[in-house]
């Protein structure tokens, strides 16, 4: 099946299988769980596709992503029966939900995991987990030193998007010269780089939509530690399960089940 730019495909699911959209910013080696490990748990008839971040995607807009994912799907042919979102992802779930209930007639079940609003809190403990990431190349003392640099910015960043530019400055600062002194390719650094970019982009554009209506129509499934916006939600349905592990956990699998049920041919 052909790769479809905005997408990609975890399930391509059956013939006239209605669609479930997925929205996330996956990363390789991520440590939480993700939508590629919740797919194969849902109905094999059910095509399954995830957001994918355009090409060194940089200073778009709320629009412009979902222009791109909304215009895919609608081109498919398929009826959406589902769309999912993941932390900052549900924000963007929400309203591509609401578009596609009014092109199609029939709204979307909306599901939420642990929705929440991009903040600059969150971005550091995001900059954070990558230094850790990085802890056989830069010692004990280096991870430590970036994350106080990082958390003592925040104070001082005059927007979402230039606190991301800060963080950028002090990985590629702080990492950049442990991989000198190791004397370690380079091309893996700006990789990184490059990748945190194009995900402040992504945080920095979700910052751009008001999700207090959109996520009403949602029901929010929430981990031990449940985020604030699942307070917004028409319904919450609680887990028991590390928030790390939501995406993987076979109990999480089953709530969703339920709510978006199988695919039955008309």
């Amino acid at each position: 099946m052909t790769q479809l730019s905005g997408w990609k495909v975890l399930n391509p699911g059956g013939q006239g299988g209605d669609l479930v959209l997925a929205v996330d910013f996956a990363t390789t080696g991520r440590s939480d769980s993700g939508f590629l490990d919740l797919a194969p748990r849902l109905d094999a008839a059910l095509a399954v596709w995830e957001t994918r971040q355009p090409p060194g995607a940089t200073g778009l807009s709320a629009e412009d992503y979902l222009a791109l994912w909304d215009g895919q799907a609608a081109s498919s042919g398929r009826t959406v029966r589902a769309v999912l979102g993941y932390c900052a992802g549900s924000v963007f779930a929400g309203e591509l939900a609401a578009r596609i209930a009014a092109r199609q007639g029939e709204a979307p079940r909306l599901v939420l995991f642990e929705p929440e609003v991009p903040a600059p809190a969150g971005l550091y403990r995001d900059f954070a987990a990558m230094m850790d990431q990085f802890a056989s190349v830069l010692s004990p003392d280096e991870v430590t030193a970036a994350q106080e640099e990082a958390d003592a910015a925040r104070v001082d960043a005059v927007d979402f998007g230039g606190y991301g530019d800060v963080l950028v400055r002090i990985f590629m600062e702080r990492a950049g010269a442990a991989f000198a002194r190791e004397e370690l390719d380079t091309e893996l650094l700006d990789e990184f780089a490059a990748v945190f970019r194009s995900y402040v982009s992504y945080l920095n554009a979700a910052r751009q939509i008001d999700p207090s209506v959109t996520w009403r129509a949602g029901i929010a499934v929430s981990s031990r530690t449940p985020s604030e916006g699942a307070a917004l939600a028409g319904r919450n349905v609680d887990v028991d399960v590390e928030h790390a592990d939501m995406l993987r956990d076979g109990r999480v699998a089953a709530v969703v089940n339920e709510i978006i049920g199988t695919y039955v041919a008309s």
